[in-house]
């Protein structure tokens, strides 16, 4: 079985932290003043800031040993700049990597998952540039217990594939489907009567979001499964909408992206 992803750049940055203080243990000089150390300095501090730290965070790491480091990172890049003594690269190098091993990447090895990253990674895989964004920014919120709001950016990406994907096999085809489902006097569509006239993404986004769903699954898109499934999604991003008591928890969350990943974003029929 492969090691978690986490755990895998835990132990590149481990490595590279202390391969960094080997280096500059083994300068001669008072001060650093070659570029290369100087460079890869300020690139771990970087990469801590840009990367470790907000997966670490997400992973429900303590705070207050993720501001310990975090400050000792933020020594190192400043250490970076030109002709910086030696002694306090290696203060700052020797506090960031003799115990890193024990605090995240053992830690990180017997640490059970969250739910909240396991969304990152059950996100990981959309790397369309539009959707992307949207989803970003819903484990950004996540992070931060903002449920809602992440379910409310969650839906507003699998709509705008939605719109995008009908945008691609035809907007005609989309209002022949709708009028065949209207004309059925019976069977699974015979209470449908939303014929539709779009021409363009405009007029689709005009469109309910659950009458698309409908003529999605007129259009054989998805079934009746999926359709449900996706009706649920919808009703949860509504239900975020507005002020209710039913609580949106971690775990409605996990489901609710778990189902539209998997129906919306790795359907190769709903692919724009």
């Amino acid at each position: 079985m492969s090691e978690p992803s986490l755990v895998i750049s835990l132990k590149d940055f481990g490595s590279k932290l202390k391969a960094l203080k080997k280096d500059v243990k083994a300068e001669t000089v008072q001060q650093i003043a070659k570029m290369s150390l100087r460079s890869r300095a300020e690139s771990l501090g970087t990469e801590w800031f840009s990367s470790i730290e907000p997966t670490l965070k997400s992973s429900n790491f303590d705070p207050s040993l993720l501001l310990t480091y975090s400050e000792n990172f933020q020594k190192l890049i400043k250490l970076s700049g030109p002709s910086n003594l030696r002694t306090r690269y290696l203060t700052v190098l020797n506090d960031v990597s003799n115990e890193f091993r024990s605090d995240f990447v053992l830690a990180a090895q017997t640490k059970p998952a969250t739910p909240t990253s396991q969304l990152a990674t059950l996100l990981a895989g959309i790397t369309n540039t539009t959707q992307s964004e949207y989803l970003k920014e819903a484990i950004e919120c996540s992070k931060y217990k903002l449920y809602r709001a992440a379910a409310m950016l969650g839906w507003s990406a699998t709509i705008d594939q939605i719109h995008r994907a009908i945008e691609k096999i035809g907007f005609a085809k989309f209002n022949i489907a709708s009028s065949a489902m209207a004309s059925q006097t019976k069977g699974r569509f015979k209470k449908f009567n939303q014929v539709q006239n779009v021409s363009s993404l405009s007029d689709l986004r005009e469109v309910f979001d659950n009458i698309i769903l409908w003529i999605l699954e007129g259009m054989q898109l998805i079934d009746s499964n999926q359709h449900t499934r996706l009706h649920s999604c919808f009703e949860l991003r509504c239900q975020c909408s507005h002020p209710g008591e039913a609580p949106i928890t971690e775990y409605n969350l996990l489901s609710f992206f778990s189902d539209i990943n998997e129906i919306v974003f790795k359907n190769p029929k709903l692919t724009p």
